[in-house]
């Protein structure tokens, strides 16, 4: 019996030890202001709403140069000051298998600038929401949105347009604090500019690869959803990486044509799958494409078409199968 007892102790010793060892591969690691997540190909960061925005808006009048900056960049003209340095988040891209692209650059032969080349990215910004607000238990309220929603476009009247950052790495330049002369870094080491607004910044880690970019103070700060100055932000920098997302969809949403509704706009999207209804009243959908995509089905999704009332979704992430050629409804 002893002897029983004793294998059991081991077993479950061995189980605790393999758990926790599966969540530290997906965690990585931290060191207080940032943490590498493998599996989801994503690093999370510690940061805050520029506190010197709007420093020098009567030289500026408003335009901001960048959405995220590192501690003593150029955070007077950005959105976003993260804890972490640029040398510390090309580091931590590089344990996640990211190489860099190719910055921006300028073509003499065909005398026009090239633009950056790289991974994609998506970047989240959450917060919690605080005394601005009289909803009960706000204190617990997080409130999470793509980052490019915290931009104003001036041109458009309307939020910036959601995009994939381009990560290229920042052009590469003579380490003037090393005692080898022939020592190179990228700029961004030394000017901590992470991400830029404008597609041809090639001193950032990451571009805007919108060609509205190029346009001289198009972007300011979006006043109608940012928190206030000097708020605590989680920034999310995520691969945009290719993935299935099952989706239960809640309310009334039989008999209003959500399947050929969720169809049109899984197409238009390119992303493949279904969408079924099920006996309990629920619709469900399987999508595949990468996740800016999948992200935009979603957001279509909570809405759905004109007499649907969508109550709540479902989602669970799972590995991209490349098993569907198309979207089709099954019935």
């Amino acid at each position: 019996m002893n002897k029983v007892k004793i294998n059991v102790w081991r077993i479950g010793m061995i189980i605790c030890i393999g758990v926790f060892l599966i969540v530290l591969s997906n965690i990585g690691w931290t060191d207080g202001h940032i943490q590498i997540q493998e599996k989801d190909q994503k690093l999370v960061l510690k940061g805050k709403i520029s506190e010197a925005l709007g420093e020098y808006d009567d030289h500026l009048k408003g335009a901001v140069e960048y959405l995220v900056c590192g501690r003593n960049g150029k955070e007077y003209e950005s959105i976003i000051v993260v804890d972490a340095t640029a040398k510390e988040i090309y580091e931590a891209l590089d344990k996640l298998g990211v190489k860099t692209g190719t910055p921006p650059g300028y073509d003499e032969e065909k005398d026009e600038p090239t633009p950056p080349t790289g991974t994609e990215f998506l970047i989240y910004a959450e917060w919690k929401v605080g005394d601005e607000t009289e909803i009960a238990g706000a204190e617990d309220v997080v409130k999470k949105v793509r980052a490019e929603d915290l931009i104003f476009n001036v041109k458009t009247k309307k939020p910036m347009s959601r995009v994939t950052w381009i990560y290229s790495g920042s052009r590469i330049i003579a380490d003037l604090d090393s005692d080898d002369e022939d020592a190179m870094i990228p700029q961004a080491f030394m000017s901590n500019d992470l991400v830029a607004l404008k597609r041809f910044d090639a001193s950032a880690l990451f571009q805007n690869p919108l060609p509205e970019s190029e346009k001289e103070n198009i972007y300011k700060k979006n006043e109608a959803l940012m928190p206030k100055l000097g708020t605590p932000i989680t920034l999310t920098i995520e691969v945009n990486r290719k993935m299935q997302l099952f989706v239960l969809i809640s309310g009334k949403v039989q008999g209003v044509g959500f399947r050929n509704f969720t169809q049109m706009n899984a197409k238009q999207l390119g992303i493949n799958g279904y969408a079924k209804n099920l006996p309990n009243g629920k619709v469900e959908v399987v999508a595949e494409g990468d996740k800016a995509q999948l992200d935009a089905l979603i957001a279509l999704l909570k809405k759905g078409p004109r007499y649907a009332r969508v109550a709540s979704l479902e989602i669970d992430e799972n590995p991209f199968t490349g098993e569907y050629e198309t979207f089709g409804i099954r019935y």
